[in-house]
This record gives structure tokens, C-alpha cells and sequence, in this order.
């Protein structure tokens, strides 16, 4: 997409903005993109190609780009409770929960996000955050954005969200959370809903079957890469995104502006 296309209304678009932009682009594009069908296998097939399989139809190709993202296995407490229905790895709106008791665990930003949606809505929002998250400033290091803090802030300061800075959720009931902080202390808070955003990881299942070897990344296990084309040591494999190093948005616009090009420049060289 062309810089500057994207005119949001405040400093930062809205998720409701940036997926109409998104879909204006497809339709104004008339780009080829199936929604709702799923990959479910990639293999190796002779001369140099691949068979992808979705759920839906089979397709050949002999480049392929893995953008899967990094959302696919939420990380857990692994704690007593979790597996109640109130307890969610992923947070989609507030509304279904005012005047409940709310309890977000995480400290960036999307469970910075979830909190200050809970208590803008009027859930009665706490939010149970170690202190070097609360502390820390630093985007690239996974700090909530500042124009998420400054409202957080303010709700905290009229009393609508509460903060714990804490050492480790204990345990999950019915009707309570029992938390130990970051003093010590246990506390018991009533609770009718636990949002678990700690983070997630890709699931690299697919890759790993075509071969492509994975190391230790920042965060968590990420898959090799040549850092000039992102092509993994499997060829004809690429990657791009959040499960790689190059994760966040900023490299997540330029990484593909600039190996797409050598994708299909590639192609034509072998084609001639």
C-alpha cells in the first residue's frame, strides 16, 4: 500500500478504520484473497514446487510466503481454573461484560488495550500487571503504546480501573481470583470474568515438516531466515511478520515492500 493512504480520524486509526482501509485496498485492487479457508498442509513436490492444501482445494505453487502471524497458541497461566468458560485467551469487546467484575492479566499492549475498553464500557475492570511492564516505556521491548496509557491513566485516576502489581495469579474460581502481589500479600478479588493476555506464539507445525530449522528469537522459537531475502534454508520457503524477528509493524510494512519484489524478480529469472 502507498504511504499516506490512510487517514484516521485521531493520531492512530481505530481496528474498525484500518479494516476498512484494508478491504477498500482488496476491492479497489481487485486482488485474488479466499477468506475462510484454512491451510492445512504444504509439501515438497518434483521439479522444485510445492502442493499447498487447504481446506477448501489444492493449489501448486514453487514460491510460498508464510505470513501466519503469532496469534495462534495464546501462552496460559497453567494454574487451577484457567479452564473455566469465564477465562479467555483473547479479547474481542467489553459490552457483554458491564457491571461485571473484570480481570485482565498481561502487561502489553493488548491487555493494556482490554482493560481500558472494560472500564471505559463500564465493566468493573482490574488489570494484574508486573511491575517491569508497568515500568516499562519502550515500544520495541513491547510497552503499551503511549496513546493506550494516557487513557489508562485517567481511568485509573477517576477510580474506574483498578492496578495490581503482582507476582503470580494463584488460582481461578467460580466467583473469585485469588492473586499473590508483588509485596506478597494475598489477595481475593470477585470476579465474573479473566482475560489471559500474556502474549502468544505461532504455531511453526508446518514449516517445521517442510524442514525449515528454528532457533531461540527474542521471545520465543522463530524459524531461520536469510536476513536480506527472509527466504528460510528450505528454498523456496519465505517468511514474514510477527513470528519472525522482524516483528513489528514498521518491519511488518517494509520487510514486504522490499521481498516481493526479489519473490517475483526471482521467478522471472527462472521462467527465462
Amino acid at each position: 500500500m502507498r504511504e499516506g493512504t490512510l487517514k484516521p480520524v485521531r493520531e492512530k486509526p481505530t481496528r474498525e478504520e484500518l479494516l476498512s482501509h484494508y478491504i477498500h485496498f482488496v476491492l479497489d485492487q481487485n486482488l485474488k484473497i479466499n477468506t475462510d479457508e484454512e491451510v492445512v498442509d504444504v509439501e515438497p513436490i518434483e521439479p522444485e514446487a510445492f502442493l499447498v492444501r487447504t481446506n477448501r482445494d489444492e493449489y501448486t505453487a514453487v514460491r510460498v510466503l508464510f505470513a501466519i502471524g503469532a496469534m495462534a497458541r495464546p501462552r496460559r497461566l497453567n494454574i487451577p481454573g484457567e479452564e473455566l468458560p469465564k477465562v479467555h485467551h483473547r479479547f474481542v469487546e467489553p459490552y457483554p461484560y458491564v457491571r461485571k467484575d473484570a480481570l485482565v492479566v498481561g502487561g502489553g499492549n493488548s491487555a493494556a488495550e482490554a482493560a481500558l475498553f472494560l472500564s471505559e464500557e463500564g465493566a468493573r475492570t482490574t488489570m494484574a500487571i508486573w511491575r517491569e511492564d508497568w515500568e516499562n516505556r519502550d515500544p520495541k521491548a513491547g510497552a503499551m503504546k503511549h496513546w493506550v496509557r494516557t487513557p489508562l491513566e485517567r481511568e485509573i485516576e477517576a477510580g474506574r480501573l483498578r492496578v495490581i502489581l503482582f507476582q503470580r495469579v494463584e488460582e481461578i474460581t467460580e466467583h473469585e481470583v485469588r492473586i499473590t502481589t508483588e509485596g506478597g500479600e494475598t489477595l481475593t478479588i470477585p470476579n465474573d470474568v479473566v482475560f489471559v493476555l500474556i502474549g502468544s506464539d505461532a504455531d511453526l507445525t508446518l514449516l517445521k515438516k517442510l524442514g525449515v530449522k528454528t532457533a531461540p528469537g527474542k521471545l520465543t522459537e522463530v524459524p531461520v531466515y536469510d536476513l536480506e531475502t527472509f527466504e528460510t534454508d528450505v528454498r523456496g520457503i519465505y517468511v514474514v511478520g510477527h513470528f519472525t524477528n522482524a516483528r513489528h509493524i514498521k518491519a511488518a510494512i517494509q520487510v514486504p515492500r522490499r521481498i516481493v519484489p526479489l519473490i517475483a524478480q526471482g521467478l522471472r529469472t527462472t521462467v527465462a
